[in-house]
């Protein structure tokens, strides 16, 4: 099927997981889409028998020229698109900022509420973000990561009676 004048649509390798229903993953092996001519509409694939859907569509860009003398297209590889993109950023705390953030943590009693007892913690919280040299919303993700590692995190249990 074509889109408009300058692409065309390839259907390749069937992605169908045939074990699914046993919660596993398996394909037919079947490389490329072919017609089943017999079957009206020719939506079935005669190798492997599943839908057209079921196999990796790939957009191919062709000019007028290249379609008329039957050269090879240009293809758009989503492949390609997909090894472009870049990885998050990965902060990376020197020892110095750890020891100064879980010290901070364990006194603010790993938590970043605004308000408690009616006291305001908010601008403390920023003054020590600046000091340390990480933005709040660092810190914040910070504390949860390593609240669990914390002795004083969990509160303390219950004597059995």
């Amino acid at each position: 099927m074509e889109s408009d004048n300058n692409t065309r649509e390839l259907h390749r390798e069937c992605l169908r997981n045939h074990a699914a229903r046993l919660g596993s993953y398996a394909t037919d092996g079947c490389g490329e889409f072919i017609p089943d001519n017999s079957i009206a509409g020719g939506l079935q694939c005669a190798a492997c028998g599943c839908h057209r859907n079921f196999h990796r569509k790939l957009l191919v860009a062709c000019s007028a020229h290249e379609e008329a003398t039957g050269n090879v297209c240009q293809t758009n590889s989503p492949a390609a698109a997909d090894s472009a993109a870049k990885k998050r950023f990965r902060t990376k705390f020197s020892a110095e900022q750890k020891e100064k953030m879980f010290g901070f943590a364990e006194r603010i009693g790993w938590r970043l509420q605004k308000k408690e007892n009616g006291e305001d913690h908010e601008e403390e919280i920023r003054r020590f973000c600046r000091e340390v040299g990480v933005s709040k919303q660092v810190f914040k993700v910070w504390m949860h990561n390593h609240k669990n590692s914390s002795s004083s995190a969990s509160p303390p249990a219950l004597p059995n009676q």
